[in-house]
């Protein structure tokens, strides 16, 4: 009797990106931590070692996914609107993508990579500032401060970090009532907003907050967004 799966990944034309598709499925569908390379054997109905001819190991294929995922982005091109109207195109499509995988997506965040993928989403974040004719230092710093918010903001978004939130009115109020029990007039004065949270627009305004401030160090107006330029 042939043993289950002996040789169909060959006959079934198995590829590596199509395990590495399955893999973004599976875990998409059941999270990361319930992932492992004998459940996508499974999944592709072939042996486990026939998986082996893909990738050498799970975290090789962890690195495959964070690839994938990365190189799906449509990240805006230079000549396409001013520096501001590119990262704030940049930062959405980047969102966007995490909501698409909320449970794959922060592999891409958290798993090291110097794939061409990685390469080219650092590339796309430099091209947003090179018309403010930084110098490489500076433009370094630039890439990071926003890669940290963007990050940040998106682990955040995907219940990964510190969340102060919640969809519940009644737990608003009880959260605002603990938050001012501490008896910090600071942390009383600001407890109903510590308390409920709205994502976009936390996100929104962390955003034009970098990009302001970015232009007011270079020196250059302000375009919030809606047509208004201010100095």
């Amino acid at each position: 009797m042939t043993a289950r799966g002996t040789g169909r990944g060959r006959r079934l034309g198995l590829t590596r990106e199509k395990v590495i598709a399955a893999a973004v499925a599976m875990i998409d569908r059941d999270g990361p931590d319930a992932f492992s390379l004998r459940k996508l054997a499974t999944e592709l109905d072939i042996e486990n070692m026939s998986l082996y001819s893909h990738v050498p190991n799970k975290g090789a294929l962890l690195d495959g996914v964070a690839e994938a995922l990365l190189a799906g982005i449509a990240f805006p091109e230079q000549e396409d609107g001013t520096w501001q109207e590119r990262i704030r195109a940049h930062a959405a499509a980047f969102r966007a993508a995490a909501k698409q995988h909320p449970k794959a997506f922060p592999l891409v965040l958290t798993r090291p990579t110097q794939s061409p993928a990685a390469l080219e989403a650092i590339r796309s974040t430099l091209s947003c500032f090179d018309e403010l004719r930084l110098d490489p230092e500076e433009m370094v710093h630039a890439l990071r401060g926003y890669t940290a918010f963007v990050v940040g903001s998106i682990m955040r978004d995907l219940g990964y970090a510190i969340y102060l939130g919640a969809m519940d009115s009644d737990q608003v109020q009880q959260r605002t009532e603990a938050i001012a029990a501490s008896g910090d007039p600071l942390l009383t004065a600001t407890a109903p907003h510590l308390a409920d949270s709205d994502d976009d627009a936390e996100f929104q305004y962390g955003l034009e907050l970098l990009i302001s401030g970015l232009a007011a160090k270079v020196g250059v107006p302000y375009d919030d967004g809606r047509g208004r330029q201010l100095p």
